[in-house]
């Protein structure tokens, strides 16, 4: 199967328009008219992901967060991105990253998150500014109604049942209901503001900088962070279960090596 018929699939399933606009999505990596016989997903280039899909032998590797990210005036092995670039090159794997266009696609992180919790009448916490994804009401985060109010200590073990939750850490008293609730998957403190002006009163996200914290606290949010890796690694090992449905002649899976220690 050739690459550039696997990236109609991905972007099927998560249409790059979605994305935000600091973001780096697509093919970052490769030639769109190689052959494709396997694809791994990951959360993030690493040693051991390099490593892994050389040993298994990929073709194309989607992570989650693209390699490169930001522009690159030189690529050499004296630097990180570099290094795993050269090797990703000189082992004939390609790159396609949706990053945010699948935190915020139809079936994508934060809806996946929003099932989970069984939330009711889930919307976008912002509109996409592309008028097709707007009229079918997607844009970035998702917010709606917990089907009865839980509190934090609540939300975070109905999630352990689903994610390997790891570490967790809150603002405000665990034990204070929350009615609606706002969900941006990764590192999402900067749209607590956001969640505020759309009336929630909690908000879920994988990791937040002190001040986010701080924000929240004086916004009367409690937010749950659940750690990035976790919010986020669940929904590529779907999506490898996605694409073995839509993609039959390939074989497609997810890291096994990849793991989080903080």
């Amino acid at each position: 199967m050739k690459l550039r018929e696997v990236i109609q699939v991905l972007e099927s399933l998560a249409p790059l328009g979605l994305a935000e606009e600091w973001d780096n999505v697509g093919l970052l990596v490769g030639n769109a008219d190689a052959s494709v016989r396997r694809i791994m997903t990951c959360l993030t280039v690493t040693d051991t992901t390099v490593k892994e899909a050389s040993d298994r032998r990929v073709d194309l590797l989607i992570p989650h967060h693209p390699i490169p990210f930001k522009p690159l005036s030189r690529i050499t092995s004296e630097q990180t991105t570099g290094r795993l670039l050269l090797k990703m090159v000189r082992n004939g794997i390609a790159i396609f990253s949706m990053h945010t266009a699948w935190d915020n696609a139809p079936d994508g992180i934060n809806r996946q998150l929003a099932r989970s919790l069984d939330l009711e009448d889930p919307t976008p916490l912002t509109l996409s500014s592309i008028a097709p994804l707007r009229e079918a009401n997607l844009g970035s985060g998702i917010c709606g109604r917990l089907p009865t109010p839980m509190s934090v200590a609540d939300i975070q073990h109905r999630l352990e049942s689903v994610l390997s939750i790891t570490a967790a850490r809150h603002t405000h008293n665990s034990d204070r209901p929350i009615t609606k609730l706002g969900i941006v998957c990764g590192s999402g403190g900067s749209l607590v503001g956001l969640a505020a002006q759309r009336g929630c009163d909690g908000f879920l996200t994988g990791e937040a900088t002190y001040h986010q914290c701080l924000e929240s606290e004086a916004l009367g949010l409690a937010m749950l962070m659940i750690g990035h890796h976790a919010s986020e690694f669940f929904a590529m090992q779907h999506l490898a279960e996605l694409l073995t449905q839509q993609l039959p002649s390939v074989e497609c899976f997810a890291s096994t090596q990849e793991h989080s220690r903080f």
